[in-house]
């Protein structure tokens, strides 16, 4: 069997992360909670499948992938030589994108 994947956040996408949380927190400190331990789930399937995502709709030949979690899109990359899987950024899905994550 094939070592997992290991998944890097950037800086940027736990910002997202983080401020995405917090404003939940305010309204709903439970349902806050809930919310970081399903992108933390859905991510970490990541390790074992991290091509199980669909392409990013936007940009479909840029090889970035998405994992939805209820409104948001956990946006990434896969760095194969280095079994890694990158976690871009994190956005509302009526966010749209301007450009490609990553590309800062």
């Amino acid at each position: 069997m094939a070592r997992p994947f290991t998944v890097v956040w950037t800086r940027p996408a736990l910002d997202s992360l983080l401020e995405i949380v917090q404003h939940r927190q305010a309204d709903n400190p439970a349902a806050a909670r809930r919310f970081a331990e399903q992108i933390k789930k859905k991510v970490a399937r990541l390790e074992r499948f991290p091509a199980s995502a669909r392409s990013l709709p936007e940009f479909p030949t840029s090889g970035l992938r998405e994992v939805i979690a209820g409104d948001y899109r956990v946006i990434y990359r896969i760095v194969a030589p280095r079994r890694t899987v990158e976690v871009l950024t994190v956005r509302h899905g009526a966010r749209l994108l301007e450009r490609e994550p990553g590309t800062d």
